[in-house]
């Protein structure tokens, strides 16, 4: 009894013994299992501006974290050297990174690509040790949204506002244009160019040309002055010479007409140059003359012009250049020269002598810049108005003549020469006429409009 009461007073010593060892026990391997979980190579899951880690994709790699990220545009990229020339879309000064062949480079929908499959112009996320300028990801970025092949895009620089159709969108003085393998500024932008637009929410930050733009000069094209002129499918303009017209790049026909002449030719536009497409010689030649005025003496003798006997009551309409002249009439000095006409208007006088006599054709030529219509030799002074004139208006084209003067071809102006006098109109082909005209004095103009001359 004595040795039952023993073992049970021993049984309550000894249970807190063992309750505390267990416990101690536990407490231990609960802390061992923390020891063996915490590595002091890992580095704790958490993040940096928002941005998700990287994870390695081959254990012990050096890159997988970032402590940047950001939207950006790609600039340029050096596959020798291994860097990207990139500008946010938060930032004024573009960036330089560097990659290697562990940096994450993946297209829109998530492939893996390489560094030179990124189109410049290409929104992107990135993310980069900022210190280190490391280049860790660059994924063609999946937000942003991309319209390619647009043909009318228009620009308000002022409002800093593209629209695209009837869609708005803002852009900034740091958009990204890129022409071929270049940059350029976006005023090199044309209404004829083809291109990739690309932004994020409201705003263009990149255009890529696909289909740029070359300039047609038109040069000799005299033939078509007045005419159309079409390129392509670019609105018609009017011909004029040196007209330059902005073409999209490519093969397109240009026309140009002018009443019933018409001209096509093909040609190539060739992106930022100018094509040069000459129209000599075509169409219909614009034929420059001058009016030449023969005062002859005396009056009846005969007149070849170029071996053709020529009327010379009214101005006759020579060709610009030299013409063999020939006057001549029974009882005189036949008269042989050339005429050089270069002017619209000239005055040719011609005196023959008489056979008998030894003198030679007196000839004197009074172009038109210098031409001034002589007071009439039977025009008293007193009676000339040298502050007012006498215009003749109607018929038209016809020669006139003053108390039996020539005049000139109406329409035409003079001094005016008060009192009554005869006007003769003269023109080929129709009759001649007179009018008595009593011109007043009274300080005033006098304007003399007949009626039309009757055909023969």
């Amino acid at each position: 009894m004595d040795n039952y009461e023993d073992i049970k007073r021993k049984r309550k010593i000894t249970r807190p013994i063992v309750t505390l060892l267990i416990g101690l026990s536990f407490i231990s391997i609960i802390l061992l299992t923390m020891m063996l979980g915490f590595s002091p190579n890992k580095a704790p899951n958490k993040k940096s501006n928002g941005a998700e880690p990287i994870q390695d994709k081959q254990p012990g790699s050096e890159y997988g974290y970032y402590d940047t990220e950001a939207l950006a545009i790609v600039m340029d990229y050096d596959t020798t050297l291994k860097k990207i020339t990139l500008l946010t879309t938060e930032a004024e000064e573009p960036i330089t990174l560097f990659y290697s062949g562990g940096t994450d480079i993946k297209d829109k929908f998530g492939q893996i690509i390489t560094a030179a499959q990124v189109s410049i112009g290409s929104m992107v996320d990135i993310g980069y040790i900022k210190n280190s300028s490391k280049l860790i990801k660059i994924h063609e970025s999946s937000m942003t949204w991309e319209n390619v092949g647009v043909s009318n895009l228009t620009i308000d620089p002022l409002s800093m506002v593209m629209k695209i159709g009837t869609s708005n969108y803002k852009f900034n003085d740091n958009i990204v244009v890129v022409d071929g393998k270049d940059l350029v500024s976006v005023e090199k932008l044309a209404e004829q160019d083809v291109l990739i637009v690309r932004g994020y929410e409201d705003t263009i930050y990149s255009i890529t040309i696909l289909k740029g733009h070359g300039t047609v000069r038109l040069v000799d094209i005299a033939g078509f002055s007045g005419g159309n002129v079409t390129v392509g499918y670019e609105a018609m303009q009017k011909v004029s010479e040196n007209l330059v017209i902005p073409v999209r790049e490519g093969n397109f026909n240009i026309t140009v007409e002018n009443g019933k002449y018409s001209v096509t030719k093909n040609i190539e536009i060739i992106r930022n140059e100018e094509t040069i497409v000459s129209f000599d010689g075509l169409g219909q030649m614009a034929e420059e003359n001058g009016m030449i005025t023969f005062d002859i003496n005396p009056f009846g003798a005969d007149l070849f012009i170029d071996g053709m006997l020529t009327l010379y009551a009214n101005p006759v309409k020579l060709a610009y250049g030299e013409h063999d002249i020939t006057v001549s009439l029974g009882g005189y000095t036949t008269y042989e020269g050339y005429l050089k006409v270069n002017e619209d208007k000239k005055t040719v006088k011609i005196d023959l002598p008489e056979a008998t006599s030894s003198e030679e054709a007196d000839v004197t030529i009074i172009d038109s810049v210098t031409e001034d219509i002589s007071t009439p030799t039977w025009a008293n002074d007193d009676d000339i108005d040298h502050d007012h004139f006498i215009y003749v208006e109607n018929p038209m084209d016809a020669s006139v003549y003053m108390n039996g003067e020539f005049m000139g071809t109406s329409p035409i102006g003079f001094e005016k020469i008060i009192g009554s006098h005869v006007f003769t109109f003269i023109r080929d082909g129709y009759e001649t006429i007179s009018y008595t005209i009593d011109i007043e004095d009274d300080n005033m103009d006098t304007y003399i409009s007949m009626p039309d001359l009757i055909p023969e």
